[in-house]
């Protein structure tokens, strides 16, 4: 099992991760995990698949999929948060992703917050926090951590479940831009099919300007840039 949260820690540990930075076509999602430190207050859905848990990268989807299955079950904490792809293109790529680290933060019901560390995979930390809230990043943490190897099976289940249910309505679409397997990320496959068909909705401007020279991107004001919206 991944490092839980230790009983020697002051105040909640919350892990945080997200799911699809880098892709071309669709909203960011990110997941925050909080999980009580005395195993004895886990619920017997998320015990059969603490063991299992690792970052959601090394996962088949199968796999993923049952474990998100027990999670969706048990009474375990979590809160996700997306970002669309127009937030994207307005705030930039790393302001967008720490206002889907925000969103999922706040989507966990404050009863349950107090004193807060919260843990980020990866090197990028929040632009603001609330009161209580202390936070650290942890390279490769999905790899370390079981709170943000959760919050990685749950952002990724989050994002492919909304790209199915696009997919499902949009057949043609979605296989002409084969979004399906490549679940909006930047393929071969995909990148000829903007050269060829253009952009859709969802597509991210500000990351297929490499693809389509000259594409213009709306970029918001400063002022029009608020993480807590």
């Amino acid at each position: 099992m991944l490092q839980p949260p230790s009983l020697s820690d002051n105040g909640i540990e919350i892990g945080v991760d997200e799911a699809g930075r880098g892709c071309l076509w669709g909203p960011l999602y990110a997941a925050a995990v909080l999980l009580p430190a005395n195993k004895d207050e886990w619920s017997s859905e998320f015990l059969e698949v603490a063991d299992l848990i690792k970052d959601s990268k090394k996962l088949s989807s199968k796999k993923r999929r049952g474990i998100m299955d027990k999670i969706s079950k048990s009474k375990l904490i979590y809160g996700v948060g997306r970002v669309e792809h127009d937030e994207i293109d307005g705030h930039g790529a790393t302001y967008a992703n720490q206002l889907a680290f925000r969103r999922a933060l706040d989507a966990i019901p404050m009863i349950h917050r107090g004193k807060v560390n919260i843990l980020i995979d990866g090197t990028l930390g929040l632009a603001m926090t609330r009161d209580g809230e202390t936070w650290k990043t942890e390279i490769d943490g999905d790899a370390k951590f079981l709170t943000i190897a959760t919050a990685s099976i749950i952002a990724k289940e989050s994002r492919d479940s909304w790209v199915d249910t696009w997919c499902e309505g949009h057949k043609a679409a979605a296989e002409k831009y084969s979004f399906l397997s490549s679940k909006g990320y930047g393929t071969q496959k995909h990148r000829d099919a903007i050269k060829e068909h253009g952009l859709l909705e969802y597509h991210r401007r500000l990351y297929c300007r490499k693809i389509i020279p000259g594409l213009t991107v709306n970029r918001y004001e400063i002022n029009e840039c608020k993480i807590n919206d």
